[in-house]
């Protein structure tokens, strides 16, 4: 599977999942349905305004919706449209941060030659050579889709063993991603293989305060301590949710 370098400012590159293009038009053939169903519905009710005057009316402000579901979905979804959730893939900015309504606005806006113009030959030929998962809209708002889906893998990559009265220490820590999580255990592992070593300490301290700020945390503790409690954290948070 491809993956998206992001790379923050303290130069650490957290590593994402690109959602494929199979993933993409599966979740545009689901959102296509569910757009179809909504106005197969609005007609129905329509037909229960024969032959008055504001059947009209009524049918034309009930199908506008329509033209914005894309943008609306992106905006209050974050990120996703039901398409998209169902098939755990999200929008993303490249840098690794929260794409703003104008990036969502750019998307939908460029979907008119991306997607469905040509029925979407311009979307997947840029995104096969792009080589960050972009369409013309993804490029232009410098977005990417990312898949979600390596989050089902928690217990064959970082899974560790929690004792039952485990206190979380950072709610925030639900922010992050298996990604974010895989790149702490990597760092963490590297600097007990060369405590001494300037690079390596960098590298821990880098990785902390980078996590610190992709998800609003605050903590005095050293490096090596906020991040072990940041992979507990996660897996603890993980752990309730199933």
């Amino acid at each position: 599977m491809k993956q998206l370098g992001i790379e923050t400012g303290q130069n650490v590159i957290i590593k994402k999942d690109l959602a494929n293009i199979g993933e993409r038009i599966g979740s545009q053939l689901i959102d296509y349905f569910v757009i179809f169903s909504y106005v197969m519905i609005i007609f129905i009710i329509s037909d229960a305004f024969n032959g008055s005057k504001s059947k009209d009316i009524f049918t034309v402000i009930l199908i506008i919706p329509v033209f914005f579901y894309s943008l609306l979905s992106e905006i209050f979804m974050n990120g996703q449209s039901l398409g998209k959730k169902a098939i755990k893939i999200k929008v993303e900015k490249i840098d690794g941060g929260q794409p703003t309504v104008g990036s969502y606005l750019i998307r939908w806006v460029f979907r008119l030659i991306d997607v469905n113009f040509l029925y979407g030959s311009v979307a997947m030929i840029t995104i096969a050579v792009n080589g960050k998962g972009q369409r013309l809209g993804d490029l232009v708002a410098k977005t990417s889709v990312i898949s979600l889906k390596r989050k089902n893998s928690l217990k064959n990559t970082i899974y560790v063993d929690l004792p039952e009265e485990y206190q979380l220490s950072f709610p925030e820590t639900e922010m992050l991603e298996n990604s974010d999580i895989q790149t702490i255990k990597d760092v963490i592992a590297h600097y007990k293989k060369n405590l001494t070593n300037e690079s390596a300490i960098s590298m821990l301290k880098d990785t902390a305060t980078a996590i610190k700020e992709k998800a609003g945390i605050r903590s005095l503790d050293i490096p090596l301590l906020f991040l072990e409690k940041i992979i507990k954290d996660y897996n603890f948070i993980y752990k309730v949710k199933k």
